[in-house]
């Protein structure tokens, strides 16, 4: 497959190996689902945060205090915000990636990608041809 990416100098066309694209996506389909879990658990480590900085806003000796409680409210929403966003982004591969039904897809996308590897790898080396009539004297 060619990518094209464009530069300062033009157009530079990539050749990407279909392997790469493939051990590409089963990485991305990993990594979503690990990503999704760890976001999920940012959001709701914020939400405990949050009643505890409330709390700590009840029991304020002065606006100074209160005033620090509020920014650090502020970042953690902002944290907590950025963590849901993604955890909504990453849903639906998470999901994908974690069902039952799709194990079986994924393993044959692995054993695509050791097959293709392969191929790749032969295509790749030295080959030469070896006659099959063993005559070496070809004569036009």
């Amino acid at each position: 497959m060619r990518n094209c990416h464009l530069t300062e100098e033009g157009i530079d066309l990539k050749e990407q190996k279909p392997s790469e694209i493939i051990e590409e996506f089963l990485i991305f389909l990993e990594e979503s689902s690990k990503e999704h879990i760890k976001c999920e658990q940012t959001v709701d480590l914020c939400g405990k945060r949050n009643i505890d900085y409330l709390h700590d806003m009840e029991f304020a000796k002065d606006k100074g205090e209160r005033n620090r409680i509020a920014t650090r409210i502020h970042r953690n929403q902002v944290q907590r915000r950025t963590a849901k966003d993604r955890a909504l982004e990453l849903e639906k591969p998470a999901a994908f990636f974690t069902d039952k039904n799709n194990k079986a897809f994924i393993g044959q996308l692995k054993r695509l990608l050791k097959e293709q590897k392969d191929r790749e790898a032969y295509l790749a080396k030295d080959r030469e041809y070896v006659r099959r009539a063993g005559d070496d004297n070809v004569n036009p």
